[in-house]
């Protein structure tokens, strides 16, 4: 009996921004995980140049939350990979296009500091979750995001394998996809949910609205008690996490927990506790189960290893052509059907998920785009898993209180500061103002949020 035969539940969990380095390379310099490609010491060896200066790694001290996001436009990651006239990348522009960044804010702020927050990294206590994960299944150390550029042409790659934008600085705008994943879900005849933790990132598509507004979509808070009732003959064969995203719209006790920068990791490792416990809840569903843990893109931390010379057109008019993928970033596979402790070395990217999908739930290749990229070197997901079960029992997450450290912020009247954050309140007015009958019954608190934001910016009467 192989693989195909004993997965039965794929459950995707991506969240926001970081790299491998600065997620999982504890695993190697706290020497955790024997084999994986992480930061070693002496940490001297990895540098990056600004003004005569040489900055290395660091490990973070506490988890508090950064002074401001990092840059990670197309331009932005271009200038961090650093490659040389004709030769290597090096990896060396992540200090540079921080301190650049900075003096574009307003007001500018010229001093990067002794420790720029772009070359630290998180010790194994302050992810303690994740952490646990890697030491407990298995860490992919060869994942790159699929285009070196920012979040929403990475997960438009992800739940799509094309891609038709490669920014997101330019204007509001929803993202026009010739279809999600969710329609591939349904011509398969898969049994798929979303669990989402604030408003959905699909609800960018305005073709996939039908799916975010009908029965498959669910609060995250059901997840637990779903798994719980489900039977191995009823539970979902895909399930998509998602958290609540720190672009997107908030009301009331909600918190951001999809760990972009500049939010402190707390909330996001609470999160990953809590979306793993609801996934290990039903052993008999575990046991045929494969829990995929994985981030869009890097976010502007840095990574040491050099992204490979795959090339990808994006669809849209223009298009753009990137030259490589884009950096690491942290993934992990747990399942019955991975070692504690494992590595797997094969070269990944999101479209890896769209492959292993095809792979065990579809009647041929996922799309020529996705075939196309696993032509060039892309392996499947697969290529993580045994064919037989490699360990017994559901290890433990550690149980211990995260402490969350976190910076109260403005009042609901502040306006989006980001075009990320206006997009996705421009998704929110959106579905209201087209669909607001079905979008008020799905999403009451979407109304509630657009009366609290709409009452605030207004001011007081006579204000």
């Amino acid at each position: 009996m192989g693989w195909k035969d004993r997965v039965k539940t794929v459950v995707l969990v991506m969240l926001e921004n970081r790299s491998f380095d600065h997620v999982l390379g504890h695993l190697d310099f706290e020497n955790l995980v024997p084999g994986v490609d992480g930061l070693e010491a002496p940490l001297s060896r990895y540098e990056n140049a600004y003004q005569g200066a040489l900055f290395h790694p660091f490990p973070r001290e506490k988890d508090d939350p950064l002074a401001s996001d990092l840059p990670h436009e197309y331009d932005q990651v271009a200038a961090q990979l650093a490659p040389t006239p004709g030769g290597p990348i090096t990896m060396g522009g992540f200090v540079s296009s921080y301190a650049a960044f900075r003096l574009a804010q307003d007001p500018p702020v010229a001093d990067v500091g002794p420790e720029p927050d772009p070359m630290s990294f998180l010790p194994s206590d302050l992810v303690p979750v994740t952490s646990f994960l890697a030491r407990s299944f298995c860490t992919c150390d060869r994942w790159h995001s699929s285009m070196p550029t920012s979040t929403q042409p990475n997960r438009t790659m992800a739940w799509s394998g094309e891609s038709s934008i490669y920014d997101t600085s330019t204007g509001l705008r929803l993202i026009d996809t010739e279809g999600t994943v969710l329609d591939w879900l349904v011509e398969q005849g898969c049994r798929w949910r979303v669990y989402h933790d604030g408003l959905s990132f699909f609800a960018l598509y305005p073709r996939a609205w039908g799916h975010l507004l009908g029965e498959n979509f669910s609060d995250f808070e059901d997840y637990l008690r779903d798994m719980k009732e489900a039977t191995p003959a009823s539970a979902p064969q895909v399930v998509i996490v998602e958290p609540s995203y720190q672009n997107g719209p908030h009301i009331g006790q909600d918190h951001p927990n999809d760990n972009h920068a500049p939010l402190a990791m707390g909330w996001g490792e609470d999160f990953l506790r809590r979306t793993y416990e609801a996934a290990t809840a039903n052993p008999d569903i575990w046991a045929q189960t494969v829990l995929v843990v994985y981030y869009d893109e890097h976010g502007g931390f840095y990574d040491h290893v050099a992204p490979p010379a795959i090339a990808y057109q994006t669809t849209g008019s223009p298009g753009h052509l990137f030259p490589t993928l884009g950096p690491r970033v942290p993934a992990i596979v747990a399942s019955p059907l991975v070692r504690p402790g494992s590595v797997c070395h094969a070269l990944l990217d999101h479209t890896s998920v769209l492959q292993f999908l095809a792979e065990a739930f579809g009647d041929g290749p996922y799309s020529a785009g996705v075939d196309a990229r696993r032509a060039q070197g892309i392996a499947s997901l697969s290529a993580a898993l045994a064919d037989e079960p490699q360990q017994t029992g559901i290890p433990l997450a550690p149980s211990l209180p995260i402490p969350v450290a976190t910076a109260l912020g403005e009042g609901i009247a502040t306006p989006p500061r980001t075009a990320a954050q206006a997009t996705f309140e421009y998704a929110a007015r959106q579905l209201l103002e087209q669909r607001y009958d079905e979008t008020a019954r799905k999403y009451p608190e979407l109304v509630h949020w657009k009366a609290a934001v709409d009452a605030a910016r207004r001011g007081p009467p006579g204000g």
